[in-house]
């Protein structure tokens, strides 16, 4: 066999140096982050409640005589 040849010119993971920087942000705005919290949770509720809704509406459908169910 052959002698092993490094196929990258990348440095040794020993030899990196990595360095961290950290990124100053403003703090979150709280009422914004409620508000659509709020409006998410209303709004799953009322589809929700939509379908529901439509379940029991197509439980409780009565046939008409003479349609035969169509």
């Amino acid at each position: 066999m052959g002698r092993y040849v490094k196929k990258t010119t990348r440095r040794r993971r020993e030899d990196r140096n990595l360095s961290v920087r950290a990124a100053h942000r403003d703090p979150p705005d709280m009422d914004k982050l409620c508000e659509l919290l709020i409006r998410f949770t209303l709004q799953d509720m009322g589809e929700s409640r939509a379908q529901q809704r439509r379940k029991e509406i197509v439980g409780t459908r009565k046939v008409q005589p003479g349609t035969e169910g169509a």
